[in-house]
């Protein structure tokens, strides 16, 4: 009896690993990335990763690079950090400048959890909206790429015997994150030179890892974005999460605006708004085959850019058979979480499973694919002819 049990505890726990949690589909248009580590009073990274309707989580950030720092990069996660004296010390001159936290313990213990129970990719983001931050030269940017490796990425027994940093490990637990985020919002004074090297740099890094990295980036919804174009010409991102909220004349909120009445297979009436220009300026890059997600604000409180699930179902609907279309990022996790008209990012994965399930959205084929598989047909249809003349 006690083995049937056993028996029937690890099919009751495969099964809900299997099917109680979302899991990040890179081929899918409805992912949900969620961005987590600066909301006012937020609740641990573990709570969100519980969320089946949550994908990726973008942390953030690492707000300080080792330039303006003391040697080494500075990071913040609100409140899940102890801060103060609990940093690593740098290696450079002024102590003043150490800002890389040393004393996380919950999300420490959480991102082992969130990647191998729940099955979210959680990417460590760099930058955001300070003017903490800069990075200039393409040898400092290599080596902020081989630090970010080193302490954040697959560890070795060469790092730790260097006595660096090892941020998420714990005593017990090596952990490594799923990727890195560039969010640059300051503008470079080399032209992006430095952010260039330190992303193909980290791409070299990738081919050494024994699982799949993803390398994301998040413009302004400007094309071309100034701060971030030239780096994500040049260099291979996997997924681009535009923002678009900040700036109006490009926003999500435009479109919307414009195209109230709005059918699928409709004509959208001019508004600014900037998917189809985002494709187009990829095309050709480096980033290619990178996976857009309209990047939208969780609650109201967003400065007007706030689009209500009836509004951003809308929007999905008219760009969810985009051939590069991958899903919706939502900034950020509390805000969405405390929304007064439920929880966002919830109802927004709905929308997008709706239109993907059965009843939801036929996408049709590009002319070339369908014509191709129009032929393969008939060739089919003609082979089973002849065979059963055959018989």
């Amino acid at each position: 009896m006690s083995s049937l049990r056993f028996l029937f505890d690890i099919l009751f726990l495969l099964n809900f690993l299997s099917f109680g949690h979302a899991t990040y589909d890179s081929n899918s248009k409805t992912n949900l990335a969620l961005y987590w580590g600066q909301g006012g009073g937020q609740q641990r990274l573990l709570h969100f990763c519980e969320q089946s309707t949550v994908d990726i989580i973008p942390i953030g950030f690492i707000h300080i690079f080792p330039q303006q720092g003391n040697g080494f990069p500075g990071s913040n996660f609100g409140n899940q950090c102890w801060g103060g004296t609990f940093v690593y010390p740098g290696p450079g001159p002024d102590p003043s400048k150490d800002q890389l936290q040393s004393s996380c313990p919950q999300l420490v213990a959480d991102i082992p959890v969130c990647q191998n129970v729940h099955g979210k990719k959680i990417i460590l983001s760099l930058g955001g909206g300070t003017n903490t931050y800069q990075l200039s030269g393409a040898a400092n940017g290599e080596a902020f790429a081989d630090f970010l490796w080193g302490a954040f990425g697959p560890r070795t027994s060469e790092w730790v015997a260097r006595g660096l940093p090892r941020p998420f490990d714990s005593v017990d637990t090596t952990v490594e994150v799923d990727g890195f985020d560039f969010d640059i919002e300051i503008p470079s004074p080399d032209n992006q030179a430095g952010y260039i090297a330190m992303a193909s740099r980290l791409r070299q890094h990738f081919t050494t890892a024994s699982k799949t990295y993803i390398l994301t980036g998040a413009p302004q919804c400007v094309v071309i974005d100034a701060n971030m174009g030239a780096l994500i010409s040049q260099v291979q991102f996997d997924i681009i999460f535009v923002q678009y909220y900040n700036t109006p004349q490009c926003s999500a909120r435009n479109w919307v605006n414009a195209n109230t009445n709005f059918t699928m297979g409709g004509v959208e009436k001019a508004n600014g708004f900037t998917y189809n220009t985002w494709s187009t300026f990829l095309s050709g890059t480096a980033s290619a085959n990178a996976k857009l997600y309209i990047g939208v604000p969780g609650a109201p409180d967003a400065g007007g850019f706030y689009l209500s699930p009836d509004e951003i179902s809308r929007l999905i609907k008219a760009y969810f058979c985009k051939d590069n279309f991958g899903g919706v990022m939502i900034w950020e996790a509390t805000s969405a979480e405390n929304n007064p008209q439920g929880v966002y990012y919830s109802a927004v994965k709905n929308i997008l499973t709706g239109f993907s399930g059965d009843g939801g959205i036929q996408c049709q084929a590009p002319r070339g694919i369908e014509a191709g598989a129009q032929r393969f047909r008939r060739e089919r249809r003609v082979l089973r002819s002849i065979h059963h003349h055959r018989l």
